[in-house]
C-alpha cells in the first residue's frame, strides 16, 4: 500500500504548505523541480537560461520505446510556479507557456499551490498543444510515494497486524492473538473435494485428541453457531455437515461450491471442536 493513501487532506495540505515554504525562491523550485522530473523518468532535463516570469524554466524529453525511441520521443517546455497555497495558477498562465510551446512538443505547469477551474480546462482544449497541469497536491503525493523529501517512522498498527495473521472472523468478531497462540491452533482448508463430497476432513492431531468411543462431536463455528458432527472413523472425517456448509457459504442454495481456509481447536475439558473459518 501507498503510504499517502492513508494520509488525510489535512496532513497532504499540510505537507504541501511545507514543501512550499522549504523553496525560499521560484529558482530553488526549478532546481528542485530538475532533479525531480528526472527521478520521474524524463531525460535530458535543463533548467533553461533564467527569464522573465511567463517563459519556459525546464526542458526535457521523453523517449520512446526500443528501436523507435528517437521517432517516438515527447519533448516538453516545464514551467515552475512556486506559488503559495491560496494562490493559484490562472488560465492565462497555461495560455501563456501554451504560446511559447512548437507544434508537436507538450507543456508541463508545476505549481506548489492549485489550477482555477478555467486553467484546468485551458490545458487540455488543444490537443496540439496540451499541457500536463501537477498541482501542489499532486507532486506532494508522488514525493511520498517515490521516497523524495519525506522520512517515516513506523506506528504499530493492531489493525494491520490482524491482517496480516487474517485474524478477522466471517461473523465479524476479533479472535485474540494471545488465545490463538494459547490454543495451537490447526489451520486446513475446507476443499472443493470435502464440499463436493459433503464431508471435512479432519486433521491428524486433532483425530488423535478423539477419545476411542466418540461417535459425534459437538463444534463450534466463529464463536457463536453449534452443531453436532457425525465423526466417520477409519475415514477420518466429520459427516452430518451440510447445514453447516449452506450456513456459511461454502454451499449456495444452487449446488455452487466455495471453500474456505479454516483454523481449528479442540477443546478437550468441554470436548468441543472449535472451527474458525475465514
Amino acid at each position: 500500500m501507498q503510504v499517502s493513501s492513508m494520509l488525510s487532506d489535512s496532513e497532504i495540505k499540510q505537507f504541501q504548505q511545507e514543501l512550499y515554504s522549504y523553496f525560499q525562491t521560484g529558482y530553488e523550485f526549478e532546481d528542485f523541480l530538475k532533479e525531480y522530473l528526472s527521478k520521474m523518468g524524463l531525460d535530458e532535463v535543463q533548467v533553461t537560461q533564467r527569464s522573465r516570469d511567463g517563459g519556459v524554466d525546464l526542458t526535457a524529453i521523453r523517449k520512446g520505446v526500443g528501436d523507435f525511441s528517437e521517432i517516438d520521443t515527447t519533448h516538453y517546455y516545464i514551467q515552475a510556479k512556486r506559488n503559495s497555497l491560496t494562490n493559484k495558477v490562472s488560465v492565462q498562465k497555461i495560455r501563456e507557456l501554451k504560446g511559447t510551446i512548437p507544434f508537436g512538443y507538450k507543456g508541463m505547469l508545476i505549481t506548489t499551490s492549485d489550477f482555477t477551474a478555467d486553467a484546468i480546462s485551458e490545458a487540455t482544449n488543444d490537443p496540439s498543444k496540451p499541457v500536463v497541469a501537477i498541482n501542489g497536491k499532486a507532486l506532494v503525493i508522488s514525493c511520498i510515494d517515490n521516497e523524495i523529501g519525506f522520512l517515516f517512522k513506523p506506528v504499530f498498527s493492531k489493525k494491520q497486524m490482524d491482517s496480516f495473521l487474517n485474524r478477522t472472523l466471517q461473523n465479524g468478531t476479533q479472535q485474540n492473538l494471545t488465545q490463538a497462540i494459547e490454543n495451537n491452533t490447526i489451520e486446513k482448508i475446507i476443499t472443493n473435494n470435502d464440499i463436493r463430497a459433503r464431508i471435512v476432513s479432519i486433521p491428524s492431531a486433532i483425530m488423535r485428541a478423539f477419545d476411542d468411543n466418540i461417535d459425534t462431536v459437538n463444534v463450534e463455528v466463529n464463536g457463536t453457531n453449534n452443531y453436532v458432527f457425525t465423526v466417520i472413523r477409519g475415514r477420518n472425517y466429520f459427516g452430518s455437515v451440510t447445514t453447516f456448509f449452506r450456513d456459511f457459504g461454502l454451499l449456495s442454495d444452487d449446488g455452487v461450491i466455495t471453500p474456505k481456509k479454516c483454523k481449528w481447536f479442540y477443546d478437550e475439558t468441554n470436548s468441543i471442536v472449535k472451527l474458525f473459518l475465514e
